[in-house]
């Protein structure tokens, strides 16, 4: 960095964000052209060796270091009393800029010089316009709107929609009085002038408060929308929790206790507090309604499915118990239902991203192993038991069923890749892409499916890829895509941000890869793109326990699967030909393309005997040795569109054996019955390559 008097001091705040710190980074260097940048990382004792992270790979930056959690204000004044730039951004850790942003921003304060400080256009990162872009000082009246929804409701009425100044056009400059935390790009001067911001907000209302101030001096705040950043929202404080939306309107209030007190009387400050804390309260209930709107469809369905046991348990010995009678038995259904909150909460299951069917079977599992339980103690229940166990068969039903149908066909299409795979596309240079392709196939545990990738350039021609940049709409319609990688190499911040504000409608997911390839960077996970470490010796697969769990396992699915098959092919199993090809040491009817279903009661057979289980090695692969007694299914199958060589196949492989439980199992037959290829696919490619 030159040793000259930088223009720009850029200040950032860090609290357990590292990766994406590391993407703002490179996103400023990009930007940075002819000026001096001098860059302040504070870090508020993250705890993750975040700091040691970013010298690597940043050692010009300014690195302050607190032992604890100061707040978003103090913080950022540790770097405010330090910057000797001629103007001074604030800039949250969360967001990515544009080449031209700091252009932009520095050339609008010089030709207007009564602005102390300006603000640009936020996305989100799903490309839709952030309404805090653009914000009002909070009076009674916008705070009231505010908290009641008003300003939704009429959204553009000056009278209830003050608050985010809607009436204001997105793309219009104009001046306003509040600017986002988030970004604001300041006159040193001033900034220093104004004391920084307030010590006593630890977190939101700090910027309002800040901005507030500028009104009593001969300056003004410009919002500015001719360059566009992205901000991942909530990334360094994470919002919904009854914490941060406590911090919040307190805040709110602590803006009104310092301004407006002297203006109101106490009614009407009781009368604010009041309000504050019922938004409180309902902002903490829209932030968990998703969550407990699954936790009631769970109790539903778990209650349906002992109702149900019940009701066929007894319907064998010819009783119905659909009367008012039948109440005595609702005390199950209490139990039940505690047990399955208990159990779910052990489980992690309404976790945020934690709600996966696994865990779901899992927590269904504990809840009525734990009600057969406690009837084996109390004799007088020992009734139940055989209705339990039907409710058991029932509730695996129900509950799978309703996952699988929300996972993957509930219209969110962010949310494939549990079961179902993620259709990927990548945006990114041929060699670029390729690489990338490379390391996320090299991921076991990661269900991507690449179709293929995108050219940047759209003056060379390129013959693997899908198309160019500005086809991206049409492609990603064609190909029925759910998520696009950005590969930050190939793609300027500019251009990238134009194309995810095109494609906000599209219900698409947003991931940015950077630079060094170490992550893929999303709205609120990081996903590491090096290959896991394998080095543990002794494997789960090998215990004893879980050994006999997956023997038990086998038997349950493939026994009654044998007999459905068997009730539905006898009669031409008694009439077919004898022809059949040895492939992996089980035998096939041939062609196997035209008696699929006789060759799957084979295998149905083998498993039952205990020569296959329904998950392991394939069956195909003769050339390699396996822990793993092969499979009708396994990850190293559902996997086959990325394995391309022998090592990368004995990786997957000991992915399983290292990781392995019953869940797992359950997750491959899932994935298999979702997604393609399937067994029997298999060996009909196999068998036309040797034949």
């Amino acid at each position: 960095m030159s040793q000259a008097k930088p223009h720009i001091s850029v200040i950032i705040v860090n609290y357990k964000v590292k990766e994406y710190i590391a993407n703002l980074l490179n996103s400023l260097k990009k930007g940075q052209s002819k000026f001096n940048l001098e860059i302040f990382v504070v870090d508020n004792a993250s705890g993750d060796d975040a700091v040691s992270y970013l010298k690597k790979r940043f050692p010009s930056v300014n690195y302050i270091e607190n032992e604890n959690n100061l707040g978003f204000g103090k913080a950022n004044n540790q770097a405010i009393s330090k910057a000797s730039g001629e103007y001074t951004l604030i800039i949250n850790p969360d967001t990515l800029v544009s080449e031209d942003t700091l252009e932009v921003m520095l050339s609008h304060m010089q030709e207007n010089p009564k602005c102390g400080a300006a603000g640009c256009k936020i996305l989100n990162p799903d490309g839709t316009f952030a309404p805090e872009s653009k914000r009002s000082i909070p009076t009674m009246w916008s705070a009231f709107s505010k908290v009641f929804g008003l300003n939704n409701l009429f959204s553009k009425s000056k009278i209830f929609g003050g608050y985010y100044l809607r009436w204001i056009d997105m793309d219009e400059v104009s001046k306003v009085p509040v600017l986002s935390g988030s970004f604001m790009f300041w006159r040193t001067e001033l900034l220093k002038k104004l004391n920084g911001f307030d010590e006593r907000f630890f977190m939101y209302g700090e910027d309002i408060d800040l901005c507030y101030r500028i009104q009593k001096t001969k300056y003004h705040i410009d919002y500015v929308p001719k360059t566009s950043i992205i901000h991942y929202k909530g990334e360094s404080s994470k919002k919904g929790d009854l914490q941060h939306i406590r911090i919040f309107n307190k805040a709110l209030y602590q803006f009104f206790d310092k301004h407006y007190s002297s203006r109101y009387s106490l009614f009407f400050r009781v009368l604010i507090y009041l309000a504050i804390w019922i938004k409180t309260f309902g902002s903490l209930f829209s932030s968990n309604i998703k969550k407990v709107k699954s936790v009631v469809a769970d109790l539903l369905l778990l209650n349906l499915s002992i109702a149900v046991g019940f009701v066929v348990r007894y319907a064998f010995l010819g009783e119905n118990i659909i009367n008012p009678e039948g109440t005595k038995y609702l005390w199950v259904n209490v139990l039940g239902s505690c047990t399955y909150l208990f159990s779910g909460s052990l489980f992690g299951l309404y976790k945020q991203n934690k709600e996966s069917i696994s865990r779901t079977l899992k927590t269904l599992s504990a809840t009525y192993a734990g009600v057969v339980i406690i009837t084996f103690f109390v004799r007088d229940l020992a009734y139940t038991r055989l209705g339990l166990i039907l409710g058991f068969v029932f509730g695996v039903i129900f509950f799978i069923s309703y996952k699988l149908f929300k996972i993957n066909y509930s219209g969110k299409e962010h949310q494939r890749g549990k079961v179902k795979k993620a259709r990927i596309v990548i945006v990114g240079d041929a060699d670029y892409s390729s690489d990338i392709i490379s390391k996320i196939y090299s991921r076991p545990d990661w269900n991507y499916e690449i179709v293929g990738y995108i050219t940047v350039n759209n003056g060379i021609e390129d013959k693997e890829s899908l198309g160019r940049l500005a086809h991206l709409k049409d492609l990603i319609k064609a190909y029925h895509v759910d998520q696009v990688f950005f590969a930050l190499n190939s793609i300027s911040y500019k251009q990238m941000l134009v194309e995810i504000s095109a494609l906000q409608n599209e219900d698409l997911v947003f991931k940015l890869i950077p630079d060094s390839m170490d992550f893929i960077l999303g709205k609120s996970n990081v996903e590491y793109m090096e290959a896991i470490p394998l080095v543990e010796v002794e494997f789960k697969y090998s215990h004893t326990l879980n050994k006999l769990l997956k023997r038990l396992f086998d038997l349950a699915i493939s026994i009654p699967l044998f007999l459905l098959i068997f009730l539905a092919t006898w009669p031409s199993l008694l009439f077919s030909k004898k022809e059949s090809v040895t492939i992996g040491e089980v035998q096939f009817y041939t062609p196997v393309s035209k008696h699929s279903w006789k060759n799957r009661l084979r295998l149905l057979v083998d498993v039952i005997t205990g020569k296959l289980s329904l998950v392991g090695a394939p069956i195909y692969d003769t050339d390699t040795e396996h822990i793993a007694k092969r499979g009708i299914t396994g990850l190293i199958q559902i996997s086959d569109h990325k394995i391309q060589t022998k090592s990368e196949a004995e990786n997957f492989a000991l992915y399983y054996l290292q990781n392995y439980s019953i869940w797992m199992d359950i997750d491959i037959i899932l994935k298999t019955l979702f997604n393609k290829p399937y067994p029997l696919e298999l060996i009909q490619d196999f068998e036309q390559k040797t034949s």
